[in-house]
């Protein structure tokens, strides 16, 4: 939710793209559907041989293996649920590599004026290229279970840890782009001059916002669904409290313990 003022639908609608690239979450298609190591088959796994011809028992093994089926539908939240489970047990197991990786590889590098003994001169990029086979294992995998992998190339996780490296950054500070989903603006594809969307709404895009206006962002597969409320007027009235209602006396029993 948030609070807009009088403005035009057009406007409205650049406003709410504004918000979009600052606060919400990267959309991920990947992820509409839970990983899963299982594939399931769908052929039935019940298999009924008529042998002797008898309709009844057709009717029977038919029923059974209806009910079977259903038996098997009905346990299908059980087996979303577990699937969900596992899925967030290896993201944290992945998590966890790569954050002790990271921390490792960057115990490797120190700045030369820190160095005693002699060593060899280098720029934030061949550091960054000198280091990074040691956590591109574990940030490979963590990008592959996240379906991240399609949004960073090798060339840009090169550039972003060169970066971080020449600006004295910590590991967390270099896994944060790769760890938080959000913003939007943060996907290095957003990176353009131009962003094309598409406006559908019933009305004159011209005509002010109003209660109940509803209107549609597309880009691709995002889709951004805009309803507007108007916020109730508030009636704020004056109550007098009287000077003895905030005034207290002490009753004391033989119970009472002072």
């Amino acid at each position: 939710w948030y609070n807009i003022g009088q403005l035009s639908i057009q406007r409205a609608a650049a406003w709410v793209l504004e918000k979009y690239y600052q606060d919400f979450t990267i959309y991920n298609p990947y992820l509409d559907r839970v990983p899963s190591k299982k594939k399931h088959s769908g052929n039935s796994s019940f298999k009924y041989y008529d042998v002797d011809g008898n309709e009844e028992n057709v009717e029977g093994h038919t029923r059974a293996v209806l009910t079977a089926s259903a038996r098997r539908r009905d346990s299908a939240h059980n087996e979303r649920f577990y699937e969900e489970h596992e899925y967030e047990r290896r993201v944290r197991k992945r998590r966890a590599r790569l954050v002790t990786a990271a921390e490792e590889a960057f115990t490797h590098i120190k700045r030369m004026h820190e160095e005693q003994g002699p060593s060899v001169p280098m720029d934030p990029h061949e550091a960054a290229q000198s280091i990074f086979p040691s956590l591109a294992r574990a940030l490979q995998k963590y990008l592959r279970i996240t379906r991240q992998q399609p949004r960073h190339t090798m060339e840009s996780i090169l550039q972003h840890l060169a970066i971080c490296l020449a600006h004295d950054m910590s590991p967390r500070a270099f896994l944060e782009k790769y760890l938080v989903s959000s913003p939007v603006i943060q996907n290095d594809k957003e990176h353009r001059g131009v962003q094309s969307w598409g406006l559908v709404c019933e009305q004159l895009l011209s005509r002010p916002i109003n209660s109940g206006t509803i209107f549609q962002l597309r880009q691709a597969d995002v889709c951004l669904l805009c309803s507007v409320s108007r916020i109730p007027h508030f009636s704020i009235a004056e109550e007098i409290i009287h000077p003895k209602s905030n005034k207290f006396v002490l009753r004391l029993n033989s119970e009472t313990s002072v």
